[in-house]
Order: C-alpha cells, then structure tokens, then sequence
C-alpha cells in the first residue's frame, strides 16, 4: 500500500480545518494534514510569547497583519504564556461544544467559566452586565419600572420569537432603535444588550442577527455554571484546533508541519495508471511525493492554476448537516481589525471605576451564590485588606469581558464601533502566576484603513483598561497609582479573510481557461472564511463550516471514486468478436469503499465506550 496515497489531503490547521480532518478521519478516510508552520492552528493558533514575537516579524504577513508596533521583546518565563492569534470564547451550547464532546476532544483540554463581564459607560464607570434574573432583581441601579421592561425583554429574546408582533417589520431595524421603540429601554440599558449581552460592533448592527445570538447566549447560561460563555485552557481555540489534530492522528490521519508546498500537480483526465489519484503535492525537503483524491484549504493556499477545480463551500446548510441559526455579524463598513495584545502584573476589577468609587459596594459577603460563582484564587489575598468586613472586596478579572460602546471615552476614536477588551489570567492556563493578558480589538471603518495606525486607535482603551489595576497591596491606597505600566504590549492591524463570493469572481478569469471537465467536477473544496469578530463568533462558525465541508467532501469522494471506478473498466475482445468488462483489482477496492462511504449517517461516529471489567 502507497503510504503517501490519501484520499484527502487538508492544507492547513486553522480550526475549521481541523474539525473536518478530524470527522473524515474517524470516518475512515485516509487523511493527510499539512501546514508549513511549526506549530497547529494556522491564524488562530496560540504561541509562546517568545514565538509571537517572531511570528511578528516574520510570519504575520501571511494572516493579512501589519503595521506592528511593539514595547518590549520578551519576558522572563515567556513559554509560559500562550498568546491567541485569535481570542474568542465559546457559548456553553453550541456547535462547537457539540463537536468537542462527541468526538471526544473535550478530554484533550480544560475549560474555565468566563465569569465577569462589563460595560464601560461614558462617566468613566465601569457597571458589571446582568447575568441572570437574580443579578437584574439585586441590581440597585436600575428602577422598578426598567426591571420590568427589561424582564419582559428578555422572556421575549429567549423565546421563539420569529414569528411575533414585536419583530415583525423590525428583522432590519437597528438594533439599538428596536430595543428603544418596541420594548421603551432606556439609553443605558439598550446599550447594555447591544453591546454587552449581544455583541453588536455598532449602532448599524440589524435586530434579528442580533436577537439570534442574544437567545443562544441567554440559552447557554447555567449549563456549566451562570455564565453563557467558556474560555478553553493555552489559548483556546488554538489549543482546541491542536486537540482535533490529536483526534485525526489517533484514527490514522498523518501530520506534516513546517514544510512549505513546491507544486500541487492535477491528475490529467486521459491518466489510466492502476488506481491514480486526482492530485500530486510535492513539499519542499521532503523526499516523497503525495497523491490525493481530493484538497481542503482555505482560500490562501489555492494556486491560481488551479482556479477551475475549486469549489467554495458555501454557508447554506446542507440536508446532513446541523442547521444552525446565521449569527454572525456581518459589515461592508470595515475591512480590518485594530488589535492589541497586553501583558500585566496586577490584576483588574471591574467594580472599580476611574474615580475610586465601587459599583458593588451593596454586594455583602452574606451573598453565598455569588460569593460562590465569583470565588477567585486571588480572593484571599485581598480580604484581609477589606476595611468593612460585610462588604465582599472586588474579586480580580481572571477570565472576563469589557466592553467599550462607540464614543464612550471622551479620547477615544472608536466611534463608530465598540472595542471589546478580553482578560485572561493564570486559571486559563495561559500566563504564569499573577500574570494577566489584555486583548483589544475594534474594527477599522473602511474609509479609514489606509490612515489607521492601530496604536493611535487603541492606547486610549488600553489606557482606561489599565486604570481598573487593583492597589498594590505594598503601597498605602493614597499612594497607588491610577494605572500601571504594561510589561509587554504589541498593537497591530489584521485584514479581514477575503470572502468567498469575492475570491470566487476574482477567480473566475483562470477558470474559463480551464478545461470543462474539470470545472464540472471540482475536487479542491475552499473554507469559508472565519469571523473576526464579535469574540464569541468564531468557534461555533468553524464548527459549523468543518461539518459542511465534511459532507462536501463525502459526495465529492464518492463521485471522484465512481470516475476513477469507470476509468478502470477495460473491454476485452473475446472470440466471435464479444466485447466484456474485465474487473481490475482497483475496481474492487473502490466499490468497498463506496459501500465504506455509505454508511455515513452522522458528522460523528458514536464514541466507543471503555469495556466493563467482568469481576466475576
């Protein structure tokens, strides 16, 4: 047997790519997975941090990022942290969460509650989002008369709301004008359930995307804890797409990192050699060739000679596939994301604001549930530095959400879109002790790129981030300072991926010199393209892409197995001049594998369960 003969050849190790090399494996499909970095996740892989420095200088070109800026090269202990290319957090329910844990992934990684969430207000305040009906009843700040409209909302949001009075008319609304007009929510609390509860970019943002993602995230609280949302350990979804990797592997999938690709050569179609497949890869410093029947890539990799045989999975659901609600934000109005990437060593609060005050001080340590869901390994390090024992000290952000809505800081440029600040800390796996990383990312208006420098854009959040720093327990509060000083921070700005319709007229030049046969059966399927933003989209839309690509890749293996099947029938002549089809050896091995191929009923196969010792 050939060991370089796949039937599926996946380039890359994005998520999306990873998930669906996982799926064809545990099929039974052979599966060769190639990346030229050293490393698993393609754009959303996590690094050391002395790794994402040289990925910025070297490697970021290639996942649309530039204009870097940087204070500091390394730290000390720098393979502790894992910095995320892509930083995201995951809905407690999902399609994400459906892949992890009927693959069996979920047992190659941990996960921590994302328990803190907050809206910064244009007082320079900092108010923590309601996350359950209690939190909205306990909440001093809001009247009776608003606790009612915004309950009424939210029965309303986490129903099945398609088909009501409220929305009719309204799908296309803004979102922010919807909840004001229809439901009579005030500026504060409409800004609130855009910004922070559906993860709206800006104020344009239409209402029923945006309710979709709003009733999956209100449906997802109290599955593993209050908390709609997780945030996988080392990074994520790079250490998740790594996990998938795992899984392939285990079921035979074969793993070649940092090699580059020479050529990819299409089979021609007159080949009649014994069981031939439709494609030959060539890596650079690697002795043997690769064959294939079929390739899974996203759009980068795709040589222009090669237009006419690729087809673009689309976002439509197939009938195999789970059908899953269209939540993504989608925008014309910006091409680019603003990032930035900072490393502190004092913990955050969001009770805190930038004049001292404390927006929990009605909280009392009595309170058992919460004290319970907002119990930090830091806790203790603070309480005896309480002044008022009933009152419970602000627990330090260790895996949290701030959000920026549009013009909420009077410096700020982010007008016309939010800025949404990710913290993680070491229960996240992903820093060293007493360590925490900020993530800052805003999109760019489109008229605005060619100027943006992201640091300009970004430092007046980062700023007003860092003044939630809690005192420095070895300084008395009157001398702490307003904020600290980052140990590393790194600003940059990253294209958005090139849609598929786009990158499907950009191609449509080479295909009309390609020949009609191979356009009539293209077997080079292309990724969709991931979101960049809101942080919650990415993960469950590449599970969602990975399960259409699956099935594509299953039709499209049957079909290129039955060609390859009719290639290989020969006539021969008998005497009295009869003509019979003679069955080769190939034949035989194609039509069990067809037979192989129909007894896929599910993106999963069920997972074996470990044999029951027999005491007896």
């Amino acid at each position: 047997m050939d060991e370089g003969a796949f039937d599926v050849v996946v380039i890359g190790t994005g998520l999306t790519e990873s998930i669906a090399a996982a799926a064809l494996s545990k099929a039974g499909f052979k599966v060769g997975h190639l990346d030229q970095n050293p490393y698993y996740g393609g754009d959303e892989a996590s690094l050391f941090l002395d790794e994402f420095v040289q990925w910025s200088k070297d490697g970021a070109q290639s996942s649309g990022c530039s204009s870097f800026s940087r204070s500091g090269e390394t730290l000390p202990q720098s393979r502790q942290y894992s910095i995320s290319l892509s930083p995201s957090i995951i809905p407690s329910t999902g399609p994400l969460i459906s892949s992890l844990i009927a693959s069996g992934v979920s047992r190659y990684g941990g996960f921590r509650l994302v328990d803190q969430f907050g809206i910064y207000n244009s007082s320079g305040t900092v108010r923590r989002v309601p996350g359950n009906k209690e939190d909205i009843f306990k909440n001093k700040n809001i009247s009776l008369v608003d606790k009612r409209r915004l309950m009424r909302f939210l029965m309303f949001a986490s129903g099945d709301f398609e088909d009501k009075n409220e929305l009719k008319g309204n799908e296309t609304t803004p979102y922010v004008d919807f909840l004001k007009r229809v439901f009579s929510l005030n500026d504060e609390i409409a800004s609130t359930i855009s910004y922070a509860l559906s993860y709206c970019l800006s104020p344009a943002d239409t209402t029923l995307p945006a309710l979709q993602r709003l009733r999956r995230y209100l449906r997802s609280a109290g599955r593993y804890g209050s908390s709609p949302f997780l945030v996988g350990h080392y990074g994520s979804s790079g250490e998740i797409a790594q996990g998938f990797c795992r899984a392939a592997a285990v079921s035979g999938g074969v793993y070649i990192l940092g090699q580059s690709i020479s050529s990819i050569i299409p089979s021609p179609p007159s080949d009649t050699t014994p069981n031939p497949r439709n494609y030959t890869i060539r890596l650079k410093d690697f002795p043997d060739p690769l064959t294939c029947d079929i390739i899974i890539s996203s759009q980068q990799y795709v040589p222009s000679e090669l237009a006419s045989h690729t087809k673009h999975v689309g976002t439509s659901v197939s009938s195999e596939a789970e059908s899953v609600e269209t939540t993504t934000v989608t925008s014309t109005n910006y091409t680019s994301i603003a990032r930035c990437i900072a490393i502190i060593d004092r913990p955050l609060t969001f009770s805190a604001s930038q004049d001292g005050q404390d927006d929990d001080s009605s909280e009392t340590a009595d309170d058992d549930e919460d004290a319970e869901l907002d119990k930090d390994p830091t806790e203790s390090q603070t309480t005896n530095s309480n002044p008022n024992p009933k009152l419970k000290p602000p627990t330090p952000v260790d895996a949290g959400v701030l959000v920026f809505p549009p013009s909420c800081l009077p410096n700020g440029l982010a007008t016309e879109f939010s800025v949404t600040a990710f913290i993680v800390g070491d229960s996240t796996m992903s820093t060293p002790k007493e360590k925490w990383i900020i993530y800052l990312s805003t999109p760019i208006s489109k008229d605005d790129t060619s100027s943006a420098d992201p640091e300009t854009i970004l430092r007046p959040y980062l700023d007003a981030t860092l003044r939630l720093a809690s005192p420095d327990s070895s300084n008395p509060p009157s001398d702490a300072p307003k904020s600290i000083k980052p140990l590393f921070t790194t600003f940059y700005l990253q294209s958005c991926p090139l849609d598929a319709s786009s990158a499907s007229t950009s191609s449509s030049t080479n295909a009309s010199t390609q020949t009609a046969t191979s356009a009539s059966t293209p077997t080079y399927l292309i990724t969709p393209s991931l979101p960049l933003l809101p942080i919650p989209s990415s993960p469950d839309e590449a599970a969602t892409n990975a399960e259409r690509v699956f099935w594509e890749a299953v039709r499209t293996l049957k079909g290129s197995r039955m060609s390859r099947q009719s290639r290989h029938r020969r006539s021969r002549s008998m005497p009295g001049g009869v003509e019979v089809e003679v069955e080769t050896e190939a034949d035989t091995e194609t039509e069990t594998e067809t037979e192989t191929e129909r007894e896929i009923e599910s993106f999963w196969p069920p997972l074996e369960q470990p044999e029951e010792e027999d005491d007896s």
